[in-house]
């Protein structure tokens, strides 16, 4: 197991080295969140974990509904649940539950003491984007035909009241530069009332910006001269939804968990044995992990100079490395808790996250279900590499076959391939050769020693 993990973690930080974040799609077991009542149950169970989110580096929360007998909730995290973990979850489900929590404004309190950091880090990103397109959009304007005002800002009215007769861009402009100045700085926690009221503002002014016509437009644009222009307007109008979601998540959160909360939980505290969880020294040259990746065969010097020239930190970066703490992610928590496939009754099977399934969970996740016909699903996915993932080996015994994890062999397998392909396609490109369609291997970059 201990080679299995270190080769894994290895090929995981190449990964992210060499700047991959894309997704098997094909392998994405994710949930469409609003034309399924699966899909409400997911953004429901992604709100609760945002809910105790505390914004600290690897604070990572999932959540599912355990419906044989009597529904729980049952939570888990990136490794053990603290005191304070377990407190806030029994505080969040008793607030939601009272008949004096009706929005997300009620819940401001709490939210501002749990989650303080993460909703600051939300609202830093937004002042970043503006401050990063403050150009771009008057650039843009100057070639924009709006529409009227109401069409260009849905859902905006209490806004639009202290503007009547201004033009489109004058109005755009004024929000931007108000949203730019109340973000600059975070929320402060030793003042509730000012913090309600500040957020709130946030909340109308992202909102306005984020449901507009013209940064639709912007998104939209498919002329390559501006596509620098759209990846940051795309964004842009991420960062806004999600300090939105504070809001109108939450809000929705309390409005639909209403009938089920109160309701009993627990948290995954299982110990976990015969796993990768420990801490990985990873080897001393990040070449000995490419060769690996590429047959195994030295690589040739010109192969080395391309990829120093492509991704030049990457020596560096490796050697910074000393060590990697891994651990199972949350939402693989939860099934191991969950146990054997054959006890869980429902085809689909959605799990909450505060934030999406790195790859590794999104592999390991489809080929579970693929080798027990079980339907676990997170909401949403983006294949991003994370050395510190711990295949979870002896703590799925029904998975074991011969001495190694069935789930666990398939989940190597996959980001071996991957991770193949990438390095390959990386070098082609500097070659300008084409792959062939049923070339999977990276055969033909090597040195001959």
């Amino acid at each position: 197991m201990a080679n299995e993990q270190r080769n894994l973690s290895e090929q995981m930080q190449l990964l992210y080295e060499v700047q991959y974040t894309s997704a098997l799609p094909h392998l994405a077991d994710s949930i469409q969140y609003y034309n399924t009542d699966t899909g409400r149950e997911a953004r429901l169970l992604d709100t609760f974990s945002l809910a105790l989110t505390t914004g600290k580096p690897g604070d990572i929360f999932a959540a599912t509904f355990d419906k044989r007998g009597q529904m729980q909730l049952v939570l888990a995290k990136n490794g053990p649940p603290t005191p304070d973990d377990i407190a806030a979850s029994t505080e969040l489900i008793s607030l939601i539950g009272s008949p004096a929590i009706s929005d997300a404004m009620d819940l401001f309190p709490f939210l501002i003491r749990r989650c303080g950091a993460n909703i600051d880090k939300r609202i830093r990103n937004v002042h970043t984007s503006i401050q990063g397109l403050q150009t771009d959009f008057l650039l843009a304007l100057e070639e924009y035909v709006p529409e009227t005002v109401a069409a260009e800002f849905p859902s905006a009215a209490d806004l639009l009241a202290e503007h009547k007769g201004d033009a489109f861009s004058t109005i755009w402009g004024d929000f931007v530069q108000e949203l730019a100045d109340i973000t600059a700085e975070g929320l402060n926690a030793e003042d509730v009332s000012f913090s309600i009221r500040r957020y709130a503002l946030i909340y109308l002014l992202a909102g306005a910006l984020m449901r507009s016509r013209f940064l639709s437009t912007l998104i939209d644009d498919e002329n390559f001269l501006n596509r620098d222009r759209t990846w940051k307007a795309t964004k842009l109008k991420r960062r806004l939804d999600k300090v939105c979601h504070y809001v109108s998540g939450i809000s929705l959160l309390i409005q639909k968990a209403k009938r089920l909360f109160p309701i009993p939980h627990r948290w995954v505290t299982d110990t976990f044995t015969g796993t990768g969880e420990g801490v990985i020294k990873p080897c001393n040259n990040v070449y000995d992990v490419v060769s690996r990746a590429l047959d195994g065969r030295a690589l040739a010097p010109e192969i080395m100079l391309k990829l120093d020239n492509r991704f030049p930190s990457m020596l560096e970066d490796w050697k910074k490395q000393k060590t990697v703490r891994t651990c199972i992610h949350a939402e693989i928590r939860i099934i191991l808790h969950l146990g054997l496939p054959s006890a869980i009754e429902h085809l689909v099977h959605p799990i909450g996250l505060n934030k999406r399934s790195c790859l590794c969970c999104t592999v390991w996740i489809a080929a579970y279900n693929k080798m027990f016909e079980t339907g676990w699903k997170t909401s949403r996915n983006y294949g991003k590499p994370f050395a510190n993932w711990a295949l979870p080996g002896a703590a799925c015994p029904y998975a074991i076959q011969a001495g190694r994890s069935l789930v666990d062999e398939a989940t190597s397998d996959a980001v071996l391939r991957q991770l193949n392909y990438v390095l390959v396609e990386c070098l082609r490109k500097d070659s300008g050769k084409k792959r062939s369609a049923d070339d999977n291997s990276g055969w033909g970059w090597y040195s001959s020693e």
